[in-house]
């Protein structure tokens, strides 16, 4: 019989320590290097609940891997250290619990009491839901704070009065007080907000700026302590993982996650160290390996928009809109023998592909020309399309029908064009 294979693995090493599960985004340190401007400001927010005082709404605002969630997370555990049985906290990913009626179902069943059962999570119309959650709510007495990450998916789904209930939940909670953190990367969605939402959401507006270096130097060192042995891990290797992750927008997150994977792949491979050579190769790993395994996972038909996404960024550097995706996207059909999707098909693929990291986009307001959505291929274009053409389907791909496209210049000529083409585009008029 072979020996068992994780045997030579537990053994000790010389650099871990502890659990490098602390380097990883779910956990939330004691303490935040270079936030301690922001946590102090949502203390002083929520400090209205010690004085038994329904505290404002807020809105956390940050690039992603800049400690919005974390540090939300961090400041309501103390808060419910401090105020006790008088506070009770909420957290929901609007990824996940993305329209009204899920939040509402979830806040209702986390106040059951004696006199309730659960609430199904089907079945009820809206106002029975509504009624329910705000019935438990005044029987509960106590302050409740919901935290809703990433809270302008619920905006992007079901539109701009999503928000309306939940805020009318809020304003007339009456024995118990309810009150919203949101957080979110973009610090455009309250564009999409009517008036009378923007009234009622009457938030205090908190800022979280992108990491530099140095800060994340800090972060890294810190996060570090205690989890591996004192000089194990060079500061060139933290220094490379910060930089990495400064370029990143300031992503604290990309940049932990470096290290984490850089020390696990020094103790597989039997180092006393943890270098630059393996930062280099979990930046690989982290980056490489998984958007290559993305693109292949990919079915045929996303894969031919992402390589019009390609095609169509190699033809110009500026950000592309769904249009001219669609318009390579028919050329490349009609050169490999493929039928073409509809243009609102392939808008939903592209929102897909944004999804999966490999495509980035903004919606862009052209005042009464409406809306239009201008995208960016994410990642290394040359290896890109590399992965695409590996598929057999793509691999005769030459772009002998791809015309070659004038320059992006002005948006609004642009979308002057298209503004007859609404159904090819998917622009959506503008409500301001």
């Amino acid at each position: 019989m072979s020996p068992n294979p994780f045997l030579k693995y537990s053994a000790e090493n010389s650099i871990v320590l502890g659990d490098l599960g602390s380097l990883s985004s779910s956990f939330v340190p004691e303490s935040f290097p270079h936030r301690e401007g922001q946590i102090d400001a949502i203390v002083k927010v929520l400090s209205s609940i010690m004085r038994n005082t329904r505290p404002s709404n807020i809105i956390l605002y940050g690039k992603t891997g800049t400690g919005k969630t974390s540090a939300a997370n961090h400041v309501t555990r103390m808060l419910k250290e401090a105020a006790g049985d008088r506070v009770e906290t909420l957290y929901f990913n609007c990824q996940i619990y993305d329209s009204p009626y899920s939040i509402l179902v979830a806040l209702a069943n986390s106040i059951q009491d004696s006199t309730s059962g659960s609430v199904p999570q089907l079945g009820w119309p809206l106002d029975r839901i509504f009624q329910e959650t705000m019935a438990r709510l005044n029987r509960a007495r106590r302050f409740f704070v919901l935290v809703l990450d990433e809270i302008d998916k619920i905006v992007t789904k079901n539109g701009g009065d999503s928000l309306y209930v939940l805020l009318k939940l809020i304003d007339e909670s009456g024995e118990s007080k309810l009150s919203l953190i949101g957080i979110t990367n973009d610090t455009g969605f309250l564009e999409f907000l009517d008036s009378r939402v923007r009234s009622r959401l009457n938030q205090e507006s908190i800022f979280f700026p992108p990491y530099n270096a140095t800060e994340l130097i800090d972060i890294i060192s810190f996060r570090i302590k205690g989890v591996v042995r004192p000089g194990s891990v060079e500061d060139s290797a933290i220094n490379l993982c910060a930089a990495i992750g400064a370029q990143e927008h300031g992503d604290a997150r990309k940049a932990l996650d470096l290290m984490r994977i850089a020390i696990d792949i020094a103790v597989r491979e039997g180092k006393q160290k943890v270098t630059e050579k393996e930062v280099y190769k979990a930046r690989d790993k982290l980056e490489m390996d998984v958007i290559k395994e993305a693109i292949y996972t990919l079915p045929l038909q996303s894969k031919i928009v992402m390589l019009s996404a390609v095609v169509t960024q190699e033809q110009d550097t500026a950000m592309m809109t769904t249009g001219q995706i669609y318009e390579n996207y028919r050329n490349i059909c009609e050169e490999i023998g493929y039928p073409a999707l509809t243009s609102r098909r392939v808008s939903d693929l592209i929102s897909e592909l944004e999804d999966f990291g490999l495509l980035s986009a903004m919606t862009k307001s052209m005042g009464r020309y409406g809306r239009t959505r201008l995208i960016r291929v994410v990642g290394d274009h040359t290896v890109i399309k590399n992965h695409l053409l590996e598929d057999e389907n793509l691999a005769h791909f030459k772009g002998s029908k791809i015309p070659k496209q004038s320059k992006f210049e002005n948006l609004v000529e642009e979308n002057r064009k298209i503004s007859s083409l609404d159904d090819l585009f998917g622009a959506e008029p503008d409500k301001n």
